[in-house]
C-alpha cells in the first residue's frame, strides 16, 4: 500500500518533467522578419519593434541599430464596391470640370476611407470638347480579367478608359519615402491627332513634384512599348517631396485605350519611437527601476506616501545637499520658495510659472502668455505678469500704440493724422473738419461753385477783390498800393512786380508758386503732400525711416533691410526681419529661433532643424545633451562606445554576443547553462569556457550532486530531470 501511495505522489511529478523535456512543434507567421509571430508581434510589419505593454503605439524597445521599411498605406483596391460588366456613367454636364461621385450599382470611381484598411481616392474631370463620361464607360474599380489576365494583388483594379475628356485620379495625402504601384496598358492604337492620347502619372508634394511616367507629346504605341500589354511594376523614391499625392492623369477616347492599375503601396523606413512608460502608469521606467518597482506591469506602481512625484524609496534623497532630506524639507531647492508655493520645487533657478505653460517665469520670454512679450510689455507699460493687462494695439499689428508711431495703420503718422484711430480719415478739409468733403473751388473760395467764380461783390466772374483794407473793390490800389495787381499789397508781396508771385517762404529768392520745395526742408511740396507732412513748415518733414529719401508711407522697406514691410516682422530694425517661433525676438538676436527650447548652435551641432519647432535633437535620457554629442546616449553611467546596448539604460553588457543583455540574459556567456546554476555550481557565468563540472554525467553538477559516482549513470540521457526524479524518489522513501 505504502508503494501504491508512492507512486500516486510521484506520477504528476513525472509526468510534469516529461512535458518539460518534450519539444515543442508550432507553425508561426512573422511578417516582419524580427523572430517574433505575428500573432505576439504588437508590430508585425516593422522589424524594429515586437512588444507594447500599454498598447499607446510607442514599442517598449527598439532593436539596437534596427533600419526596415513598412507599409505606410496602400490599396488594392478591394474596399471600394465594384460590380461585373457594368459601366460607370456620368450625369453632370461634360463641360464642366469638377470632381466625380460615385452612383448606385455602378463601379465607384471614389472611395472614401470610413472602413477597411486600404486608401482613399477622389476622380475630377476636365472638359477637352468631348462628351466625357456621360456616355458610358468601363471606369472605376474593376475586377474583370479578361484583359489583363489576372490583378497583381487581389481580385479587384482600377481602370480608366474612353475618357473623352480628361480625369485625374487622386489618392489621400500619405508622407512616405517610396511608392510603388503595378499598371497595365492595354495594348492598342493610340492616337496622336486631336485630341492627343497621354499619360502622366506624379506625386505631389508640398515640398517638391516627383514626375514619374509623362508620356506627353510622344507617341504612346512607339515610345513606350515597354509598358503595353503586361503588367509592369513601378517604385520610385519620393522621399524628398513631402507629403503630398499620388495623380494619375489619362486621356483617351477609345474603350480599348485603357490603364489598369493595383497594388499601389507607399513604404518608409521604421521612425518608431521607445516608450519611457511601458506600462502606462504615469510612473517612467526609468523612476520605476529606481524605486523597485515592474515597469510592465500597471498595479505595480512605486509608493509616493506625501504624493510628490518621488516614490518613498529615494524620497530620503537631499536634493539641495542642506543636510535635510527631501521628505522633511520645507524647500528641496534651497531656492528661498517653500515647495508648496514652488511651481519648481526641484530647480533653484525657478519657483514661478504666471501662465503655467511649464516655463518658468525667469525663463519664459512671455510670463502670462497673452503673446506680448515682457519686454514688449515693459515698453508698452502693461503688467507682464497678468494676462488681463494687455497692451492696447488699435490695428492689431502687434506694436502697442504706446510705440506705434501710427495707429490706425492708413500710412499717415499720427502726427499728422487728425484721426489717428479712424484708418478711413486722416487729413482736415478747407473747412478744418477732419475727415469732412469740403475743398476750395477756382477762386480758392471753401465749398463754392467751380463752374462760376463770384467775386467778393457777388457778381459771377466779376473782378472785384478784397483790397489791403479788407474793401471790396474793383481798385485793388485804392488802398495801398498794388503794381502787379496780383491782389496783395506791395508792403506784404515778396514780388511786387510780378503778379504770378507774391511769396517766399524759404526766402531762397524764388516764389512759393514757381519753388518745388517752399519751405526748402530737402522735401518736394508733393513728395509733402503725400507722405502726411507740411509744406510750408520746414521744421515737419516726412517720416524716413532709413533715410532713403522715400518717406515711410510710400517706401515699400522702411528699414532698407531688404525685405518688404508686409513681410518683415521688424519693419523699423534693420537688423531683424524674421521670428520664427513668434516670441518678439528677432532670429539674429534670437539664439532659439523655432522656440522649441534648444539653442540653435546647439541644434545645428545636433543635426537638426534650428528653425523647424517641432523637429528637436534626439535625447534618449533627457539630460539636455543631444545623443550625436552626449557620450552616454542612455544615461546608464557605461560610454556608448563600451555600451552593448547605448539606448537602453537597463543593459550595457551582452557577454556572449546573442542580443540579449547580461541584466536580463539568464545564460551571459552562453553555454548552456543557467547563471544562477553555474554560481550553484561554483563555475564563473560569464566564460564560456567554464563550465559546472559533472564528474558522473548525471547532468547534476559535482558541487550539487550527492550522488557522485559512475553508478548514476543507469539513466542516460535525461540528466538533471532524470537525477531530480531519483532524488524525489529517495525523499519518498525516506518518508516510509
Amino acid at each position: 500500500m505504502g508503494g501504491m501511495n508512492r507512486y500516486r505522489l510521484l506520477k504528476p511529478i513525472l509526468i510534469v518533467m516529461m512535458l518539460l523535456a518534450s519539444a515543442h512543434i508550432v507553425s508561426a507567421n512573422d511578417t516582419d522578419g524580427d523572430g517574433t509571430d505575428d500573432a505576439n508581434d504588437d508590430f508585425p510589419n516593422d522589424p524594429c519593434a515586437d512588444t507594447d505593454t500599454d498598447s499607446d503605439g510607442m514599442p517598449d524597445t527598439l532593436a539596437t541599430g534596427c533600419s526596415g521599411s513598412y507599409v505606410v498605406a496602400h490599396t488594392s483596391f478591394e474596399d471600394p464596391f465594384t460590380i461585373s460588366s457594368v459601366k460607370y456613367t456620368d450625369t453632370g454636364d461634360d463641360s464642366v470640370d469638377r470632381y466625380l461621385w460615385n452612383n448606385l450599382n455602378q463601379p465607384h470611381v471614389s472611395h472614401n476611407q470610413s472602413s477597411g484598411s486600404e486608401m482613399g481616392f477622389s476622380l475630377y474631370y476636365e472638359s477637352n470638347g468631348g462628351v466625357g463620361l456621360t456616355d458610358g464607360d468601363y471606369f472605376g474599380t474593376v475586377n474583370y480579367t479578361g484583359t489583363v489576365g489576372n490583378f497583381t494583388d487581389g481580385n479587384n483594379g482600377y481602370q480608366m478608359s474612353d475618357v473623352d475628356g480628361v480625369t485625374t485620379l487622386i489618392l489621400d495625402s500619405v508622407n512616405a519615402e517610396y511608392v510603388n504601384f503595378d499598371m497595365f496598358l492595354q495594348n492598342t492604337s493610340y492616337e496622336t491627332s486631336t485630341p492627343i492620347d497621354y499619360l502622366v502619372i506624379l506625386f505631389n508634394g508640398t515640398n517638391s513634384q516627383v514626375q514619374i511616367l509623362n508620356t506627353t507629346g510622344y507617341d504612346i504605341d512607339g515610345d513606350f512599348q515597354s509598358y503595353l500589354g503586361n503588367w509592369t511594376s513601378v517604385v520610385t523614391d519620393i522621399s524628398s517631396a513631402g507629403a503630398g499625392t499620388l495623380e494619375v492623369t489619362f486621356s483617351s477616347n477609345a474603350a480599348t485605350e485603357s490603364l489598369f492599375l493595383d497594388n499601389i503601396e507607399f513604404t518608409s523606413t521604421s521612425q518608431l519611437v521607445e516608450d519611457t512608460d511601458d506600462d502606462n502608469d504615469g510612473w517612467s521606467d526609468v523612476d520605476e527601476n529606481s524605486c523597485g518597482t515592474d515597469p510592465l506591469d500597471s498595479n505595480d506602481i512605486p509608493s509616493d506616501s506625501n504624493g510628490n512625484g518621488v516614490c518613498d524609496a529615494i524620497e530620503g534623497d537631499d536634493f539641495d545637499g542642506d543636510g535635510i532630506p527631501n521628505d522633511s524639507d520645507p524647500d528641496d531647492d534651497n531656492d528661498g520658495y517653500d515647495d508648496d508655493y514652488d511651481a519648481f520645487p526641484l530647480d533653484p533657478t525657478e519657483w514661478d510659472d504666471a501662465d503655467g505653460d511649464g516655463i518658468g517665469s525667469n525663463a519664459d520670454t512671455d510670463d502670462d502668455g497673452d503673446g506680448w512679450s515682457d519686454l514688449e510689455e515693459a515698453d508698452c507699460l502693461t503688467d507682464a505678469s497678468s494676462a488681463f493687462s494687455v497692451p492696447e494695439d488699435y490695428d492689431g499689428d502687434w506694436v502697442c500704440d504706446i510705440v506705434d508711431v501710427d495707429d490706425d495703420n492708413d500710412g499717415v503718422d499720427d502726427d499728422y493724422d487728425c484721426a489717428p484711430y479712424d484708418a478711413s480719415i486722416s487729413s482736415l478739409d478747407c473747412n478744418g473738419v477732419c475727415g469732412g468733403s469740403s475743398s476750395l473751388d477756382a477762386c480758392g473760395v471753401c465749398d463754392g461753385d467751380d463752374s462760376t467764380c463770384t467775386d467778393c461783390a457777388g457778381v459771377p466772374n466779376g473782378d472785384a477783390v478784397i483790397d489791403a483794407c479788407g474793401v471790396c473793390t474793383n481798385d485793388p490800389s485804392s488802398c495801398g498800393i498794388d503794381s502787379d495787381g496780383d491782389g496783395v499789397d506791395d508792403d506784404d508781396d515778396a514780388f511786387p512786380d510780378d503778379s504770378t508771385e507774391w511769396s517766399d517762404t524759404d526766402g531762397d529768392g524764388v516764389g512759393d508758386n514757381a519753388d518745388t520745395d517752399d519751405d526748402d526742408d530737402g522735401w518736394s511740396d508733393q513728395d509733402e503732400v503725400v507722405c502726411g507732412s507740411e509744406l510750408l513748415d520746414s521744421g515737419s518733414v516726412p517720416a524716413d525711416s532709413d533715410a532713403d529719401g522715400e518717406c515711410d508711407a510710400l517706401d515699400p522697406d522702411d528699414d532698407d533691410d531688404g525685405v518688404v514691410d508686409s513681410d518683415d516682422a521688424f519693419p523699423s530694425n534693420p537688423t531683424e526681419w524674421a521670428d520664427t517661433d513668434g516670441d518678439g525676438i528677432g532670429n539674429n538676436a534670437d539664439d532659439d529661433d523655432d522656440g522649441d527650447g534648444w539653442g540653435d548652435p546647439t541644434e545645428s551641432d545636433c543635426g537638426s532643424d534650428p528653425m523647424d519647432g517641432e523637429v528637436s535633437p534626439k535625447d534618449i535620457d533627457g539630460d539636455g545633451a543631444c545623443d550625436i554629442l552626449d557620450p552616454d546616449d542612455d544615461g546608464d553611467g557605461v560610454a556608448d562606445e563600451d555600451d552593448a546596448f547605448p539606448l537602453d539604460n537597463t543593459e550595457w553588457l551582452d557577454t556572449d554576443g546573442d542580443g540579449l543583455g547580461d541584466n536580463s540574459d539568464q545564460d551571459d556567456d552562453g553555454d548552456q547553462f543557467v547563471d544562477e546554476y553555474e554560481s550553484e555550481c561554483m563555475s564563473d557565468p560569464l566564460d564560456p569556457n567554464s563550465s559546472p563540472s559533472d564528474s558522473d554525467g548525471d547532468g547534476i553538477c559535482d558541487a550539487m550532486d550527492v550522488f557522485d559516482d559512475n553508478d548514476s549513470n543507469d539513466t542516460p540521457g535525461f540528466g538533471l530531470i532524470s537525477a531530480i526524479s531519483v532524488l524525489t524518489l529517495a525523499a519518498l522513501a525516506r518518508r516510509e
